[in-house]
């Protein structure tokens, strides 16, 4: 070979302003197959993708975690990638693949599964410019015949994960940007790892434990935040909840349910709802017997639907400041919604309050 040409020039040996040039014409997901398969093997070209932070234009991600691997699926506007990471005896199995290709694996000896799955994660939201428009992290349980000792191995799989992730979230300079945020937790202690340091519009909490579903969750640290006060849409289940009225009317749409309802917490919410110029819809769930006696009497009589197996629900109308619309407070036995119609399709026969 030509001196003008040696054997050692390749990618790596390229000014950074020519790097810069090649990486360039990469998009993110070119890029994240690259330091998969670097991984490892060459710490020069990986250390400069992430100097670089090419735009990771991630639009969705949702992360699984389980007792003993982690999945991580990144999806794109037109293509994904789906990670799993496994530990085992001899250090970290990560299997691959994007959109329907074949999967690959290389195996990460003396490595932990949870900080591999870490790094990745960080790296792409590190380079994240855009807004996520979904980010989901949930939990799944051991199986049910597992010693009683090991049922707590999945929270600490997943509270390691958060802990690293918050640590790298902390440090940057602006929130990350998210419309809807989804997590499954155990108490309130799992989502302050990750909501402080977000710029969240909608908020779902699940309770990942598959009983006590009538368990309280404590929130006296979640309505204190920047973030809870901005959110437009919140969705609380397999929960119960105590907050204030007063707590909830800064949202839009909301949907919880409540340990306990009474009378005048209904006519607080029916009465925020008329004079409202933000409040959209609001479901709220209740294990009461007689909540369909909780309406103020003074009203007007329902509208009162029989159902065929016993089911009876009762809709009261309240007129609004804008008049071609009204308020539609419909109760069941399980639930109450608080939610807009038009005046003209409230019936004749009722009368609107």
């Amino acid at each position: 070979m030509s001196t003008k040409y040696p054997s050692e020039k390749c990618l790596l040996t390229l000014p950074h302003i020519a790097m810069n040039k090649v990486l360039g014409k990469l998009d993110f997901r070119a890029v994240f197959k690259i330091v998969q398969c670097l991984r490892k093997t060459c710490h020069t070209m990986r250390n400069f993708i992430d100097a670089v932070k090419p735009d990771s234009a991630l639009t969705k991600l949702q992360i699984s975690v389980y007792p003993n691997y982690i999945i991580s699926l990144y999806l794109f506007d037109e293509n994904s990638i789906e990670v799993k990471y496994c530990g085992n005896e001899k250090g970290c199995d990560v299997e691959w693949r994007r959109g329907h290709n074949r999967r690959q694996r290389k195996l990460l000896k003396s490595e932990d599964f949870v900080n591999i799955a870490s790094r990745d994660i960080i790296s792409v939201l590190t380079n994240q410019k855009s807004v996520v428009e979904f980010l989901m992290f949930e939990g799944f349980n051991c199986a049910n015949d597992i010693f009683e000792e090991q049922q707590e191995l999945p929270f600490q799989v997943f509270e390691h994960l958060l802990s690293n992730l918050e640590s790298h979230l902390v440090s940057k300079p602006e929130m990350l940007q998210v419309k809807t945020f989804e997590t499954a937790v155990t108490d309130e202690s799992q989502i302050l790892y990750l909501l402080p340091h977000l710029d969240v519009k909608n908020l779902t909490i699940r309770n990942r434990r598959m009983f006590n579903h009538a368990t309280v969750l404590n929130t006296q640290e979640l309505i204190e935040l920047d973030q809870w006060k901005q959110l437009d849409t919140l969705n609380i289940i397999d929960f119960c909840v105590d907050f204030k009225i007063d707590d909830l009317l800064h949202l839009k749409r909301c949907f919880v349910k409540y340990e306990r309802l009474d009378s005048a917490m209904i006519e607080e919410l029916k009465e925020a709802f008329r004079t409202s110029s933000h409040l959209e819809f609001f479901r709220i769930e209740h294990g009461l017997t007689d909540i369909q006696h909780s309406m103020d009497p003074r009203y007007a009589d329902p509208l009162i639907n029989r159902y065929q197996f016993g089911g009876v629900t009762k809709s009261w109308f309240f007129s609004v400041s804008t008049p071609e619309r009204v308020l539609k407070v419909l109760i069941t036995p399980h639930d109450i919604v608080f939610d807009f119609d038009l005046l003209v399709n409230v019936p004749e026969v009722v009368t609107v309050n």
